[in-house]
This record gives structure tokens, C-alpha cells and sequence, in this order.
């Protein structure tokens, strides 16, 4: 079934940056080198691929970094770009496409996250998964 939110939400282009984002991460490990996958360095590797722009922030009250399906201009606009979440919190399916304007946006909150550190490591291991 086609969707509403497919049909009528969102552009041809975020429904396919959905699909090429849910098949960059099919072949993703649970953990690489013993270390869980985060949503920091998956969000990272998916927006390289995709060239889209990361925002750290949280979602609800856990710590979370997610993609925009357009450049943000600012945080203070009326209309913010949709959301790509690549590994959004306690949800399935996993790769998620969220409308802004809708209610569910209050979810995501993009803020700076104290002491946040990127395993660049991972990010470019996380690379190489995703193009073999």
C-alpha cells in the first residue's frame, strides 16, 4: 500500500533518500571492534554517502544525531527540513522518515550535546561496510 505520507508528505527525493539509506545500513554490524554501532557514527557515515548534513541533539530525552533531507538553514525558522533518522531510539523499522511539520517533531531536539565524542574510526569503517 502507498501511503498517505509516501503519496502526499514527502518529495519523490526523500522517499529515495529513505531507500538508499535503509540499504546502507542492511549490512551494518551490531558492534565493530566490540563496540556497540552508535547513532552518532551511523548518522556520520549515512550523511557522507548521501551528502547530507548531521544534527546532533536528542530524541525525547536520549542523547540521538540524526540526518535533514535539506540544508537547515536555521534553527529559528518557522519550517525546519524533514528529519532522516537512520537508527531512531526504541523504534522499528529502524531507518525512519519523519515530517517536521506534523505533530511527532518535538521528538527531536537539536542541541548541542556535551563532551560528545566521534569514533571517526568507526565512521570510515562504517564507509567501507556500506559500499562493498
Amino acid at each position: 500500500m502507498i501511503t498517505y505520507a509516501e503519496k502526499e508528505v514527502f518529495s519523490e527525493r526523500e522517499v529515495g533518500l529513505l531507500r538508499l539509506a535503509e540499504e546502507l545500513v542492511r549490512p551494518v554490524p551490531h558492534e565493530l571492534d566490540g563496540q556497540l554501532v552508535r547513532c552518532h557514527e551511523l548518522a556520520r557515515a549515512v550523511g557522507r554517502c548521501l551528502d547530507l548534513e548531521v544534527e546532533d541533539g536528542h530524541f525525547g530525552f536520549v542523547e540521538h544525531s540524526w540526518l535533514w533531507t535539506e540544508p537547515l538553514r536555521s534553527k529559528h525558522e518557522w519550517r525546519l527540513p524533514n528529519v532522516l533518522d537512520v537508527y531512531v531510539p526504541g523504534s522499528l523499522p529502524q531507518v525512519q522518515l519523519v515530517d517536521m511539520v506534523s505533530g511527532l517533531p518535538h521528538r527531536y531536539s537539536a542541541r548541542q550535546i556535551k563532551g560528545l565524542v566521534i569514533r571517526e574510526d568507526a565512521v570510515e569503517r562504517l564507509i567501507e561496510i556500506m559500499k562493498r
